[in-house]
């Protein structure tokens, strides 16, 4: 028998490494989630942290990928229910998940590396959405050309002009963009007169 090179990986290390890495961009930004900061902040050597990322942006995209997804609504959901929670997870991902201060690094682009991160977990939250968009275009609850894309940028563009303009989402902001979103995103009845 041919004994284990190294010692065995600390599986506590791995969720303390983690936390700290989450944490540190929830606290301070993407500029605060480097290698040192979070070896520091997660109580372990900056080797430890290196055998597991091979540099910041690893680091970074593995941090991303710990954002638990919320499962998509039901598909007999009505439409309206479904908006309201693309709305609420617009909220989720920057109030919850992320932090202010992520998301607005990723929009001034002032740390590429995360920016691109940020972007590739994006890309695949949408492709899943797109998914589910084109099922319910097929079930025709969604009119045939809209756009997944489009879509959830209007809803994360109407959270984050919320609270650009108030400082927060008031109570019922979702609704109005919802009663927008609707009507711009189903089906066209036939007209009773013809």
């Amino acid at each position: 028998m041919t004994p284990a090179r190294g010692r065995p990986r600390d599986a506590q290390a791995d969720v303390r490494i983690a936390g700290a890495a989450l944490q540190l961009l929830r606290d301070e930004g993407p500029a605060a989630v480097h290698i040192e900061a979070v070896a520091a902040r997660a109580g372990v050597a900056r080797t430890t942290v290196y055998r597991r990322y091979r540099n910041r942006a690893a680091l970074l995209a593995a941090t991303l990928d710990q954002l638990e997804d919320a499962p998509f609504p039901a598909p007999e959901l009505p439409l309206e229910e479904k908006l309201r929670w693309l709305l609420e997870e617009a909220l989720r991902l920057v109030e919850v998940q992320l932090g202010r201060g992520a998301v607005a690094a990723a929009l001034a682009d002032s740390d590429p590396a995360f920016t691109a991160a940020f972007r590739a977990h994006l890309v695949r939250q949408l492709t899943a959405l797109q998914a589910r968009i084109d099922a319910d275009v097929a079930a025709g609850r969604i009119r045939a050309e809209v756009n997944a894309d489009a879509v959830a940028g209007l809803a994360f563009g109407a959270y984050l002009g919320e609270v650009l303009r108030y400082g927060q989402a008031r109570q019922g902001w979702a609704d109005g963009v919802v009663r927008i979103l609707l009507h711009g995103t189903e089906p066209r009845r036939a007209d009773p007169a013809t």
